[in-house]
């Protein structure tokens, strides 16, 4: 972490913004250090591994999605600061450290204890989908609460999954972003941790021009001195296969979901086909721009391509269109998808099908991106055929139904989850859908209460025994009160600091005996998991008897 830190001072130094500590790529670096020393007896410097493998190669092995393969490497073992001041003494090595298309970085380092061998590992790389979020250059630690941040924008293209760059971000040190508003895009920006002392995480959510959402982190210890048994690879950007979604249980008895993926009239390759049409300012849409296909010289068409997306999988595109007449029985457009040479639709649209004239509707065309190396083209297109205009704003595409859930992990195509918004879609399986949402990623408020029950065993006539804690567990964004209850007089419960519950007994004039009390912790208002009732068992005894179990030290040498 320190070396991590100390070549982000050295980009910094030379006009390049700091470079975000990734776990996968860590990992490859560690493995790789680690190959090169015990698994090679007399020695090496280079860059493939025993296995046969190049950075290229073996980066993604352990996980990584973006894009890789520059690697500076050190064959030996050294402190953090003279690694890098070699590295930047050297014309390709500084070339990786400060190259700008950089924006995460890997570090590893092996030394074996017997030869005092050791290597150095940095692997560089950069994820179209994720725009990390660093604080003080990646530093461990901070004494002062006051922070600099370096906030990369998005990169766009990656056809129909991409993103646009970001227009604006809110920031905020809960993953709730409680109190944060919208405000413009800054690559840079100044911050304050909260006080105190221990591990800090900001929260950055930026957002583009039609709404889609991406949370990127990072952490930093406040205080004096960092406690090193708690440094790890947690502190590190990462990715998983698949996200949670919450709180989707809303009357409906299907889902569709959605990584934000939306195409306009903005992405490079739509166009005009034939015809009259041009993109008109529209305030109703989707950032701001429609593309209208007008009456005049016969029938007009409009489509927009990629090759760029999850193949083999059953999407739905939702063509999200109006008209400025809505009075003719009589077709007046054909909206279609073709994906890997097979076509879908088309599916023809009278006025009458809209529900009013100039207001956005959606109409949905299921489809399959198939794998066809004679057409490796995915198509959506709008063919104008009547005589009023109509309008498209763009095109969502939306997975295949799925029956919902309250909560449902969802393995995201291509098994690369960085923080990205998911948009949901109900549907009730028989052409009705709703609107457009974006899910909850945060859990649900829900109550948690452990342990799960409590036992107390006393003797007749002794001091009553130490008293025991209910840890209570808020989930969710939306704080909420609770209260605690119990059913018997021997029994008392006290909130304490921290929201826990400390309970004691007392069995001043009780008999021996099983004695049993029920303690009820209930939230207000009603959240899932409330109230949660702990049964207690009171155990009176007219004698306690110690029981000493043998220790056997085996193989024992003398």
């Amino acid at each position: 972490m320190q070396t991590v830190y100390l070549g982000n001072l050295a980009r910094r130094d030379n006009g390049v913004p700091p470079l975000r500590w990734n776990a996968p790529m860590t990992e490859a670096a560690r493995w790789f250090c680690w190959d090169s020393v015990e698994n090679r007896p007399g020695g090496y410097c280079g860059h493939q591994d025993t296995l046969g493998r190049w950075p290229s190669e073996r980066v993604p092995l352990f996980g990584y999605h973006g894009y890789s393969g520059a690697e500076n490497c050190y064959c030996g073992y050294m402190l953090p600061q003279d690694a890098i001041a070699g590295w930047m003494s050297s014309s390709g090595h500084r070339a990786n450290l400060l190259d700008p298309n950089s924006r995460e970085i890997g570090m590893g380092y092996y030394r074996q204890d017997a030869s005092g061998r050791g290597y150095f590992t940095q692997d560089f790389g950069h994820d179209p989908v994720y725009p990390p979020l660093v604080i003080n250059y990646e530093a461990l630690q901070t004494a002062d609460p006051s922070v600099q941040l370096y906030i990369y924008d998005r990169e766009t293209g990656g056809g129909f999954a991409g993103l646009g760059a970001a227009t604006e971000m809110m920031v905020a040190n809960d993953i709730c972003f409680s109190g944060a508003d919208w405000q413009p895009y800054a690559a840079e920006k100044s911050w304050t941790l909260p006080p105190g002392t221990g591990w800090r995480t900001v929260y950055v959510k930026t957002r583009d021009a039609v709404g889609r959402t991406i949370v990127a982190s990072d952490t930093i210890y406040l205080g004096q001195s960092v406690p090193i048994n708690e440094l790890g690879l947690q502190l590190a950007s990462t990715n998983t296969q698949d996200v949670t979604l919450y709180g989707l249980d809303r009357g409906w008895p299907f889902v569709q979901l959605s990584q934000n993926w939306f195409v306009d009239d903005t992405f490079d390759t739509f166009s005009l086909l034939w015809g009259n049409g041009e993109r008109v300012q529209d305030a109703a849409a989707l950032g701001g721009t429609a593309f209208r296909l007008r009456p005049g010289g016969g029938e007009s068409s409009a489509w927009v391509w990629t090759t760029e997306f999850f193949q083999e999988t059953p999407f739905v595109a939702y063509f999200r269109l109006k008209v400025s007449n809505n009075t003719s029985s009589g077709e007046v457009a054909r909206i279609f998808v073709k994906g890997g040479g097979t076509d879908y639709g088309p599916l023809s649209l009278k006025g009458t099908d809209f529900t009013s004239i100039n207001a956005y509707q959606d109409f949905p065309v299921a489809f399959t991106f198939h794998h066809n190396p004679d057409d490796v083209f995915l198509i959506f297109q709008l063919w104008r055929s009547g005589n009023a205009d109509v309008t498209l704003d763009g095109v969502y595409i939306f997975t295949d139904s799925q029956p919902v859930q309250s909560s449902l992990t969802w393995p995201v195509p291509g098994g690369n989850y960085r923080g990205g918004g998911i948009w949901v879609r109900y549907t009730d399986g028989a052409g009705r859908f709703s609107s457009v949402a974006e899910a909850d990623l945060t859990p649900t408020e829900r109550l948690i209460v452990s342990p799960k029950a409590l036992v107390f065993l006393a003797k007749v006539g002794m001091p009553s025994p130490p008293a025991q804690t209910l840890t209570i567990q808020q989930e969710g964004c939306q704080p909420f009160r609770w209260g605690v209850s119990d059913n018997a007089v021997w029994l008392e419960t006290q909130v304490v600091e921290g929201g826990a519950v400390q309970v004691s007994v007392d069995i001043a004039g009780m008999a021996a005996g099983s004695y049993q009390a029920t303690i009820t912790i209930e939230a207000e208002p009603w959240v899932p998991g409330s109230p949660v009732q702990i049964p207690v068992e009171l155990i009176v005894a007219e004698e306690i008897w110690r029981c000493y179990l043998p220790l056997t030290l085996r193989d024992y040498q003398p």
